[in-house]
């Protein structure tokens, strides 16, 4: 049951879709027609953020306020160091504004992969209800390490509130120890 709601959740979490739908889930080809973003629709053909140069963007993440307000993120390389740029939306995922980068304060190596956000609902650890929580992966040849950050402004700012793990070197072979994909609850 896990499974398909993870699945939906991230297929509504990419930054672009390519092929329009309609609200019925059948695909256009018209590449002339005047589908306009739709609040809590589809969101297709509605980019967040268009990558240029030698810039690439994974791990696209959002998190719904509790007054319906959406934020996103995703992991932006190509610049040294990475980070996670912030986006706001007020209308449902139809309109997005850039508010803020979430970037490496404490490692020098910058933010290179899986973002995660999430807002408190209630007072906790000396952070008011409404506090947005950010983490990602920093990463150089010397570690890996997830590392926790706060906003008490909306995601327009963020300040370093401390380390969640630490591994070894970034690595996929079995039998290393990095530490990998913060997830905020």
């Amino acid at each position: 049951m896990l499974f398909p709601f993870l699945t939906t959740t991230a297929l509504l979490a990419q930054v672009a879709l390519t092929t329009p739908l309609d609200n019925k889930g059948n695909k256009h080809h018209n590449k002339n027609s005047n589908n306009k973003p739709r609040p809590w629709g589809y969101f297709t053909n509605n980019t967040i953020y268009q990558t240029t140069g030698p810039e690439a963007i994974t791990y696209p993440r959002y998190t719904e306020l509790r007054d319906g307000t959406i934020i996103a993120t995703a992991s932006l390389s190509g610049h040294d160091p990475n980070y996670f740029p912030v986006f706001e939306s007020c209308d449902g995922g139809a309109h997005w504004t850039y508010i803020s980068n979430l970037t490496d304060q404490v490692n020098g190596w910058g933010f290179s992969a899986q973002p995660a956000l999430t807002e408190l609902t209630r007072p906790q650890g000396g952070y008011p209800a409404g506090t947005i929580l950010g983490s990602g992966n920093s990463w150089s040849e010397n570690g890996t390490r997830i590392d926790l950050y706060a906003s008490t402004d909306r995601a327009r700012s963020w300040k370093f509130v401390g380390r969640i793990a630490e591994g070894g070197r970034p690595n996929t072979t079995n039998g290393a120890d990095p530490i990998w994909e913060p997830f905020l609850l």
